[in-house]
């Protein structure tokens, strides 16, 4: 991807030396005429490893349930050819796909936006975390909708940053709070909202709003128990994205690489 993007920090780990850079949002999100003003940063290998694991089920999985203009193209241009190459994600969609609703593996969202959490604020502000900060994110229900936006309206703000990437294929609006540079809000719309199937722990089977934050330890697990009643999500393994019982060779838990923090409910 280019030479500027090597031989930086990692904006992901914040420890390792980047190699290349990384399309904050994948390429493969994005239909191919909108691909060429996605933001991009420096990354290592480890951590585009571990990202890229989660982008290639998840950019296979949500164009089913997407809601935005193309939506339709978007489903039919992408997500055949990429089933074809993956067998025994195509018999889970199959079985699992009722109506609308998409039979979403559970724990692959929330650390893929952990990472783009991480990814904008560099690519915004130019801030990367370290040891002393971390990163969280939530899918949050069509009934959490309204409080979160009380949040980001009520909030004193540094800056404000908005974003329609792919004509509504992703949006998204970020906040940088005064007290801490690196203290960060996001709430991102994939597809224009998505419908998932059921789950033990949403029996209503719709999300919509991903929700995600980034900074200080302290002030983050205060911010998160305030809003969400609950403490910060502890830390999460690597993702099982093929669904082959594996890990896909990753050693390292994604904290290690990114930060990445486990999901649960929305209020």
């Amino acid at each position: 991807m280019g030479k500027k993007y090597k031989g930086k920090l990692c904006v992901y780990c914040g420890k390792r030396p980047s190699v290349t850079g990384d399309h904050v949002f994948a390429r493969k999100f994005c239909l191919d005429k909108y691909r060429g003003y996605l933001p991009q940063v420096p990354t290592c290998d480890e951590c585009n490893r571990v990202k890229a694991y989660l982008e290639h089920y998840l950019t296979t999985v949500l164009p089913f349930g997407g809601q935005h203009r193309d939506s339709q193209e978007t489903f039919s241009t992408l997500v055949p050819k990429r089933l074809e190459k993956n067998a025994k994600l195509h018999r889970e969609l199959r079985i699992g796909y009722a109506g609308d609703k998409i039979p979403l593996r559970e724990g692959h969202i929330e650390p893929l936006f952990a990472f783009v959490a991480k990814g904008l604020l560099w690519h915004h502000w130019g801030i990367t975390l370290t040891d002393d900060d971390c990163a969280a994110a939530i899918v949050i229900r069509n009934d959490g909708a309204g409080f979160l936006s009380h949040i980001f309206t009520k909030m004193s703000a540094r800056d404000r940053v908005v974003a329609n990437l792919g004509e509504g294929a992703l949006t998204y609006e970020g906040i940088q709070a005064k007290d801490y540079a690196q203290f960060t809000l996001w709430r991102f719309l994939v597809y224009g909202g998505l419908n998932f199937a059921e789950t033990p722990r949403d029996p209503n089977g719709k999300h919509c709003i991903i929700f995600a934050v980034t900074g200080p330890r302290a002030p983050l697990a205060n911010f998160w128990s305030s809003v969400f009643k609950e403490e910060l999500p502890a830390a999460q393994e690597v993702i099982d994205a093929d669904g082959d019982g594996n890990k896909n060779g990753a050693t390292e838990r994604p904290e290690d690489c990114c930060g990445v923090r486990e999901e649960r409910s929305g209020p």
